[in-house]
């Protein structure tokens, strides 16, 4: 089986493993301090605390929809597009603060991201985009 082909049928697990994952960040809005803190990270005021709260749930929501979209082919590639790019930048947020004292906890992120950068921009350069609907 050529690689296209193997990224082609195991994409959709890809998408939902990579969402679940991604949707953990739901905790950071429910316990915001103590999920940040498991991380050796800590938010100092009530703005910052807000802000984690609310990213926390966007993530989760990016999260849900893929898992959403692994289950529906017609979603993927707007979906996946939004990961991506979300992704990609935070990925490139931690690399270059990577020797930022306060974001030390966020290194690990990368461990899932990049990946999830590498395989999405695979996907979506091999797939055309379908005119059909």
């Amino acid at each position: 089986m050529s690689s296209p082909a193997l990224l082609a049928r195991a994409f959709p697990h890809f998408l939902r493993w990579t969402g679940v994952l991604t949707a953990l960040a739901g905790v950071q809005f429910l316990v915001p301090t103590q999920f940040l803190a498991r991380q050796g990270l800590a938010v100092g005021d009530a703005t910052g605390l807000f802000y984690a709260r609310h990213w926390g749930l966007l993530v989760a929501c990016l999260g849900l929809l893929l898992v959403w979209a692994a289950a529906q082919p017609a979603l993927r590639r707007p979906v996946v597009i939004a990961a991506a790019v979300e992704k990609l930048a935070l990925v490139l947020m931690v690399i270059t603060n990577w020797n930022e004292p306060a974001l030390q906890g966020l290194h690990a992120v990368l461990l899932l991201d990049v990946p999830c950068v590498l395989v999405y921009a695979a996907w979506l350069v091999g797939k055309k985009p379908s005119i059909d609907r």
